[in-house]
């Protein structure tokens, strides 16, 4: 199980690809899951492999980093929803809403694991993957309250619906770890199914893309998003010691498409999720272009 895993991993950049494109290519499918709902469940059975994965001693490991960790923590909570809505201008429509959900968003779950085959410190990628997991059940409906006006998006139903889908898969996750101590082959099992999950998430949203030139624009929209949330982790990354630079970078640059679909889904409907499925995938390309450069370095 143990190889089975390791292979999925290992080969996850080009299962992306090609689920990405067969959501494209032939969506009826998983539209009619959508329909359904579909994302909630996958995205739960995904969070709780997320909280499965992760170990409550090496979050204790950094504390000697929490000051500096928190100020990371603040600086990208207000900055990355202001760069989303400046950035969600370029577009229109559906694809307006689903890029706005990518401020706030948490940090993407495979940033961790690019974390580790960059050589950083990953109990720090770990940190800043839980806490802003917690920031945002909390503040995601309010937050886009205040951003958009939409007659679908009721902040307190967002709360209720990330606090099901997001906050008790996670926690449960966590609590199972904690004391029913999984051995290296439950282990092995939490990351196979988790990124199975992934991969019909991706599966399901990217369904919503649509075919049409005006996607060109949302694409580069997206690109420019990726673009400053890098910038942004790249300066609150500067002043670490260099072990720990990449668990800063990574989970910064790189926002949980996954969730984000679930607050698009449950906020706007399944047509704001169109574009979270294109960025899932320039996202996953972006971590591990730096994983690259990193270790030739």
């Amino acid at each position: 199980m143990r190889n089975f895993a390791d292979r999925l991993e290992a080969m996850l950049l080009p299962l992306v690809v090609v689920v990405g494109a067969v959501g494209v290519v032939a969506p009826h499918p998983a539209r009619v899951l959508d329909r359904a709902g579909g994302i909630e469940p996958t995205l739960a059975l995904l969070v709780f492999a997320t909280g499965l994965s992760v170990d409550a001693a090496s979050l204790w490991a950094v504390r000697a980093r929490w000051a500096r960790l928190l100020v990371v923590l603040a600086v990208s909570t207000v900055a990355l929803p202001g760069l989303a809505w400046a950035v969600s201008r370029l577009v229109s429509g559906p694809a307006r809403y689903g890029i706005l959900t990518l401020g706030v968003a948490p940090s993407e779950v495979a940033s961790v694991a690019f974390v580790g085959v960059a050589g950083g410190e990953t109990a720090v990628a770990a940190a800043l993957l839980a806490a802003s997991g917690v920031v945002t059940v909390i503040d995601a409906g309010p937050v886009l309250g205040l951003l958009v006006h939409a007659p679908t998006l009721h902040p307190l139903g967002l709360l209720a619906n990330l606090a099901l889908v997001v906050a008790l898969p996670l926690a449960a996750g966590s609590a199972l770890r904690r004391i029913a101590r999984p051995g290296r082959r439950g282990l092995d099992l939490g990351r196979l199914v988790g990124t199975t999950a992934l991969l019909v998430l991706l599966w399901e949203v990217a369904s919503q893309v649509q075919l049409r030139s005006a996607y060109a624009t949302v694409a580069i929209a997206l690109c420019v998003l990726l673009a400053g949330s890098a910038g942004l982790g790249w300066l609150l990354a500067s002043q670490l010691p260099k072990p720990a630079r990449p668990g800063v970078l990574l989970p910064v640059a790189m926002r949980d498409f996954a969730i984000a679909a679930g607050i698009a889904d449950a906020a706007f409907g399944p047509a704001a999720t169109g574009p979270l499925g294109l960025y899932g995938l320039l996202v996953l390309l972006f971590g591990a272009t730096i994983v690259r450069l990193g270790t030739a370095r």
